[in-house]
């Protein structure tokens, strides 16, 4: 899904985190061009789009080490193919505006953190014995491997110069699609990379789930490559590249939005509130609702109006009803997954402001405010649902 990143700053109020931590975008690339190589002589079908580049994609000299393919893993737009064994496609990142975590114009020149995820998978048919996203040096090589390293089938992490120094992620599926979620923290003499594989929030605090520790080293640029498997055919999907830098921490509150209505106890506690994180920009398109203190493993539904509303226990549920109708619902529907809060009690949504699902779907437009809630099963004690408190966002 297109998220125009720059500009805008994330005020993370996540549970488990010690305070709100402010996260800023670095650069983003959905894949969502026509069908065709993604980059080359001529530019193949484009290869310059997203946000936070310095320039558009090269894929070999006929651009197409990969190319874009009709469909998408992230229900938008379509995806990213590899295409020729061993053949990278590499992306530089505009880093002139990043002075405070790369002064030299390289992340790993200061102490700081950045988080990297995409969407993956090996396409079936296809016999790569690797597959993945490079942090890399532009001009100077590889430094650290994301995706499948040579030769494991799982999904992983790997020290490009030291391939001994890997760890995967033992019973991981390599053939179905996966958001891997990295952490990079860099730090004096040496940095930690922390991977987790379909994590319930976009930012975990959990335990990783694959770690390596390395020592110094810069990177500039990514790059998207499969292979090694000796002439048979090569194929990994990629789509939604998201990298971002952590720039602060502590403080309380944060999010956009203000919340009200009032939230009811559940399973675990008091209950859930909802939040989001993103751009009240609309034309920006970058918008995440949130829910933290949920029962664990329940599935949950967010929904939105143009309308507060007031309905107290609606159809014998838990809690209060915050929206008023007509009720967008973004669910299966509307091609929208319905996030389970697992062990943490959170879930996160990443929700399209250019096509909210009402009858008929609309966009989001400047000046109008819109009314968010989150919906969620829960067992106190018997079957029965519940819901969040309300947020309204004022778009500009």
């Amino acid at each position: 899904m297109l998220k125009a990143l720059l500009g805008t700053t994330l005020l993370l109020s996540l549970a488990g985190w010690s305070g709100a931590q402010t996260i800023q975008p670095v650069c983003y690339e959905s894949f969502d061009y026509a069908p065709g190589p993604i980059g080359g002589p001529g530019g193949g079908t484009g290869g310059a789009g997203g946000a936070g580049w310095l320039s558009a994609w090269w894929s070999g000299g006929n651009g197409d080490d990969a190319v874009v393919s009709a469909g998408s893993i992230d229900a938008v737009g379509n995806r990213l193919t590899t295409n020729i064994e061993n053949g990278g496609s590499y992306r530089q990142i505009d880093m002139t505006a990043h002075p405070n975590i790369a002064p030299s114009l390289k992340f790993g020149s200061a102490d700081g953190v950045l988080w990297v995820r995409f969407y993956c998978q090996r396409v079936a048919g296809t016999s790569d014995v690797y597959g993945g996203l490079s942090l890399w040096e532009a001009g100077l090589g590889e430094r650290i491997f994301i995706g499948s390293p040579g030769d494991s089938f799982e999904w992983g992490l790997e020290e490009a110069t030291n391939p001994a120094n890997r760890a995967t992620v033992p019973g991981s599926n390599i053939d179905q699609v996966a958001q891997l979620v990295v952490k990079v923290t860099h730090a004096v003499g040496a940095s930690q990379v922390d991977l987790w594989v379909d994590p319930a929030t976009a930012y975990p605090t959990g335990t990783p789930q694959a770690t390596i520790s390395v020592a110094d080293y810069l990177w500039n640029e990514i790059r998207i490559q499969s292979g090694a498997n000796q002439g048979g055919t090569t194929g990994y999907d990629f789509d939604e590249v998201v990298i971002e830098k952590e720039v602060g921490g502590g403080g309380g509150g944060g999010g956009l939005g203000t919340n009200y209505c009032t939230t009811s106890p559940n399973s675990s506690g008091p209950g859930a509130v909802i939040g989001a994180v993103g751009s009240a920009t609309a034309s920006l398109n970058f918008l995440t609702l949130n829910m933290t203190g949920l029962p664990q493993g329940q599935f949950c539904l967010f929904i939105a109006s143009r309308q507060a509303g007031f309905v107290a226990n609606p159809g014998g549920a838990q809690g209060n009803l915050c929206v008023g109708s007509p009720i967008a619902r973004f669910g299966p529907a509307a091609g929208y997954s319905l996030p389970n809060s697992g062990t943490t009690g959170t879930v996160d949504q990443l929700i399209d402001l250019t096509s909210i699902p009402l009858t008929p779907a609309v966009g989001v437009l400047p000046g109008e405010t819109w009314y968010f809630q989150g919906w969620y099963r829960d067992n106190n004690p018997g079957p029965v649902s519940n819901f969040s408190d309300g947020l309204s966002i004022t778009f500009q």
